[in-house]
């Protein structure tokens, strides 16, 4: 099995792929992590992990910047590269934290595939299902999965749907009607392109639970995806309106400091702050 994501060579993105590969190790998993790295104007930064040079897709379309662009065109690059086509792959984001190992289900059948489902991603969502109609085949529409990251796939799969997922991507975020309805950004372009370029391929997704997001108060599944900051109290939930205190967040984390005290937060917010403590302690030992 290949582990994979996407970043860009930031000091941003550095400090959670560095974060993510010492999780990794922490929870027993073998297989090769690889950061696909897009370009910058900053000077290259080196990743402990395996690492994959990418072009920058993000100015793809026209007067519309959009950085999740670099996940399918990165994605695509690596995936035409030699590698054994029926290896299967792990598609995770570098805002990730492994509390356990995922074990690899073996060979996938052409068209089989594993990811979680997202209730965003609903077709019952006017403005999805504007993205829908007019970015999907009308005979493939009810092929359409609310699917989207974490994404088990055979290899050869992917390298044919990754080249589909990115024109995608670059279509509906190119078209203002579609970026309207997707909360008038091109954020969920990627992943409506991914959705709409499994259906039109017949990729079928097994739904199953890799990750539980912060403010979840579970470690049932094995990531934590901290795509959301950390409420000081357990009962409260991040909203983008929310005057409630934050206690943590990937957004405002000055890189390398010492997370602030777990107590009162959310067992998978306590889980990331502790592993975070240790990963830093580790790092500065090393250092002296």
């Amino acid at each position: 099995m290949q582990v994979i994501f996407s970043c860009e060579n930031t000091a941003y993105m550095r400090w959670q792929a560095e974060f993510l590969h010492y999780t990794y190790v922490q929870a027993g998993m073998d297989a090769e992590l690889t950061a696909l790295v897009a370009a910058t104007d900053e000077a290259e930064i080196e990743f402990t992990c395996n690492r994959v040079r990418v072009a920058n897709y993000k100015h793809s379309v026209p007067n519309a910047p959009i950085l999740t662009l670099n996940k399918p065109g990165g994605i695509a690059e690596w995936a035409a590269l030699d590698g054994p086509r029926d290896e299967t792959v792990l598609i995770v984001d570098p805002d990730s934290v492994f509390v356990r190992a995922i074990v690899d289900p073996g060979p996938l059948a052409a068209g089989q595939a594993y990811s979680e489902l997202h209730d965003y991603m609903s077709v019952d969502i006017p403005g999805n299902r504007t993205v829908i109609h007019r970015h999907c085949r009308q005979e493939l529409r009810a092929r359409v999965q609310p699917v989207g990251i974490y994404i088990l796939i055979n290899r050869a799969c992917l390298a044919e749907l990754a080249v589909r997922w990115l024109q995608k991507s670059i279509e509906i975020g190119a078209d203002p009607v579609s970026r309207e309805a997707l909360r008038g950004t091109g954020w969920l372009s990627d992943m409506w392109g991914y959705a709409i370029a499994a259906a039109e391929l017949g990729i079928h997704h097994h739904l199953t639970d890799f990750s539980q997001m912060t403010g979840s108060d579970s470690l049932h599944n094995p990531i934590v995806h901290y795509c959301f900051p950390l409420m000081e109290n357990r009962e409260d939930f991040w909203e983008p309106d929310t005057q409630k205190p934050v206690l943590w967040s990937k957004w405002t984390y000055a890189p390398w400091e010492t997370p602030p005290d777990s107590a009162g937060t959310t067992v998978e917010g306590a889980f990331l702050l502790e592993r975070l403590r240790e990963f830093i302690n580790a790092r500065n030992a090393e250092s002296t």
